[in-house]
This record gives structure tokens, sequence and C-alpha cells, in this order.
């Protein structure tokens, strides 16, 4: 069944994408197009010329909630979902009193923040797996309350608390102990980006017109741009953090930001540096690792 799936950028540009599925597509079904992921927010009924249903997509985001078994809740910050995002049946662990306990994702519903913008909204419950020794493999982000003994400050729980509250995103990345980032390497990786690595979502975050601009200046648009973030993230990250907010843990350092899906394309936004030089691999290669969750693991760039 063949689908037409609108996005919009936040410059207002309307994208038209035809979608070709086995199944019928659903109102919170995950789809990537163009190098993101995005959420199906309505279907409707075939119409127009072309005669498709058409399905009105946003960028995807998920947020953990935790149901612990006397009923309490605890809610996640708002994330970006990329490949390997927990989903349905997911299984993951937390950590209780220094030990790994085992939850599954059991349920998964759209929602909506408070500013109207959807979300999937996972549920996780115990499944007790650690009882029987088979502790997951990957333990992934979830929405356990951030303690002292796991040693990040209150400026870390309330900095996560107020992005979710306020229905933003939260990118964090890390360096272990004693490791300094690679810049040189970092810009050597960006010099010898091609044009067939580069999807259109970094394109567009880069300030590339897909629909006028000439395609032989795309390449030299977004290395200009990731050159000019990375610039301007260094600067912040060894100035006085003003965009980038700096936390310790077990040695190492994390590196946090938090913004919207507008914040991704604005060239002097802290999050919008975050997402770009993330996304396009350039914070890998200077040895930032992606955080995926509250204890901090790290998801090494490949």
């Amino acid at each position: 069944m063949t689908y037409e799936i609108v996005t919009r950028i936040p410059s207002g540009t309307e994208r038209v994408h035809r979608y070709a599925s086995d199944d019928p597509l659903g109102v919170g079904d995950v789809l990537p197009l163009g190098g993101r992921f995005w959420l199906l927010e309505s279907i409707e009924e075939p119409q127009g010329e072309t005669g498709l249903p058409r399905a009105v997509a946003k960028p995807a985001r998920y947020r953990i909630c935790l149901r612990h078994p006397d009923d309490r809740e605890e809610l996640g910050a708002l994330r970006r979902i990329r490949p390997g995002s927990p989903r349905l049946g997911h299984a993951f662990t937390t950590l209780e009193q220094g030990q790994p306990i085992s939850w599954q994702v059991v349920d998964e519903q759209l929602a909506h923040d408070e500013g109207g913008e959807p979300f999937l909204d996972l549920l996780a419950e115990r499944d007790y797996a650690e009882a029987e020794g088979e502790l997951p493999d990957h333990e992934l982000e979830h929405a356990l309350a951030l303690r002292r003994e796991e040693e990040l400050s209150s400026a870390a729980d309330a900095a996560l608390s107020q992005a979710a509250a306020q229905g933003l995103d939260v990118e964090l990345v890390a360096l272990d102990p004693g490791e300094e980032p690679d810049w040189a390497e970092s810009l050597r990786y960006i010099d010898s980006l091609i044009l067939e690595q580069i999807e259109d979502d970094l394109f567009e975050q880069s300030g590339v017109d897909l629909d006028s601009d000439r395609r032989e200046t795309w390449l030299d648009t977004v290395k200009e741009r990731l050159r000019s973030d990375l610039e301007a993230f260094r600067r912040d990250l060894e100035g006085l953090n003003d965009q980038i907010e700096e936390w310790d843990f077990r040695g190492g350092r994390i590196f946090v930001t938090v913004g919207s899906y507008e914040d991704e394309f604005d060239p002097n936004s802290g999050h919008g540096w975050m997402c770009r030089l993330a996304d396009s691999g350039v914070l890998g290669i200077a040895g930032f690792a992606r955080v995926r969750r509250p204890e901090l693991e790290l998801e090494l760039p490949d």
C-alpha cells in the first residue's frame, strides 16, 4: 500500500514523500525518511489527484515511564528516536541500591506534550529477570531518578526534570576519564565527507534549501556549517559553558544540551551544534560517546 507522508521543517517548507508499506500504516507508527525518524500523528483518507491516503508526520521522539510495583511512576526525558531506541518489548535494567533490576517496555501509546507535539509514551514495568540471572545485555534510556550515589549533581537532576516539564529534547555525550577531544581528527573527518554520506535531514539542518540551491553547493554548505558548529562547540566547552552544560561523572565528563526541533536548525543554538555534530558523526570521531540513559551507559561510535 502506498501513502503520501507529509513532513515540515521549521522554515515551514512542506515535503511530501511517497512511502510503500506491506501493511497498513497507523497513527503512532515510526518511519525512517531522509535520515530522521518520523512519527505518524494522523492519517487521512485518499484524496486529491493521487488518490493516496495522506499521513502527517512529526519528528519522532519517545519518553519512558517506569511504573514500580507500588504503582509509583517515574518519567524520563524526551529523546529523539534513533536506531536502537527502545520500543515495545525492549528489556533494560536500572540500578536500585547499587544493584541491577530488570524492566520491560509493555505498552506504547501516542501522546502529546503541553505544546501539542507528539511523542511515543513508553510504559515499562518490572519483569524480575534478575531473579533468574537473565539480565538484558543492554540498558536503555529510562526515567530512574538521579540520586547522589549515582554521582550526579542536583543540577543535573533539575536540568532533566525541567526539560521533561517543557517538552524539550535532551542530548548527552561523554568523554572517558582523562580523555581529551581530538579536534584535529574531527576536522579531517569533516573535510573528507562526500555528498553520498549526508542525508537530507542534515542538509536542511545545515541551511541547504534542497528545492532551490544548486546541488554542487550542498556539500560545501554542510562542511562550512559543521566546521562552524565544531568551533562554537569547542569554544563553549573550553569557556564558560554558556550553552552546553558540563557534568562530572566517575572521573569523566558529560556534556548536555536541551532544545526543540527548531533548535536543531539554528546555527546559534548549542543544541543545534550538538545535534548536527552528533548526527554527522563528527563528535564520535572526536572521541565523544552518546549517553543512552541517566546512569550513563555509553553508546560507542561505530
